[in-house]
């Protein structure tokens, strides 16, 4: 991401596709909109290393089991959102080609 626009609107989609997978339902159950923003700020940083929907899984989940402990976010359980994350990313196409 070479510009304050494409890190914005990276942020904008990791933190919609988040909101949608909403671990533990706590945005559902009335927390603040904004509940996820310190991992939202973890996943955004770690774009540049995400090349595969199976890195964005392994990012996803390395940011979600150092915040809340591994029980509930091993790789399989973040495949599915890793997969959002990264279709939304690449058809935005804020993502670094393959070198």
């Amino acid at each position: 991401m070479n510009s304050r626009r494409q890190y914005d609107a990276a942020r904008c989609i990791v933190r919609r596709v988040i909101a949608a997978w909403d671990p533990y339902d706590l945005l559902s159950g009335g927390a603040p909109p904004d509940e996820f923003d310190h991992e939202v700020s973890l996943v955004t940083a770690r774009i540049p290393r995400i090349d595969s929907p199976e890195s964005a899984a392994a990012h996803l989940s390395n940011v979600f089991t150092q915040q809340f402990g591994p029980e509930s976010f091993g790789i399989d359980a973040c495949r599915e959102v890793g997969r959002d994350l990264y279709e939304q990313l690449h058809e935005a196409d804020l993502l670094e080609p393959k070198q």
